[in-house]
């Protein structure tokens, strides 16, 4: 299974690239989308991101590509949705990318 990474100093999250959506809203600010049936999961990203200070300086790198340098910017909250008779839980983070 392919794995993004996120880095803010000694923290880590590693996360499995098939529960992530990103999309960029402007350019370099990119809203990344989690989503998930595993609340245990859900509230593990949502620990790491809710630590951070706005502006904070992050790496991202998707699936052994490379380390992409970013600010972190904000979340949106953690929800709860139904999808057919299961539970889903979707969280979503935004970070600026350092671009040049």
């Amino acid at each position: 299974m392919e794995k993004v990474v996120f880095t803010v100093n000694t923290k880590k999250l590693e996360v499995n690239q098939d529960i992530i959506r990103m999309e960029e809203r402007q350019k370099g600010t990119l809203s990344i989308k989690f989503k998930s049936p595993d609340k245990g999961e859900i509230e593990e990203i949502v620990g790491f991101f809710e630590s951070l200070a706005d502006m904070e300086p992050l790496t991202m790198n998707i699936a052994g590509t490379g380390e992409r340098k970013a600010y972190f910017r904000g979340t949106g909250s953690l929800d709860i949705i139904k999808e057919d008779d299961k539970t889903i839980y979707t969280y979503e983070a935004t970070i600026q990318e350092l671009i040049g």
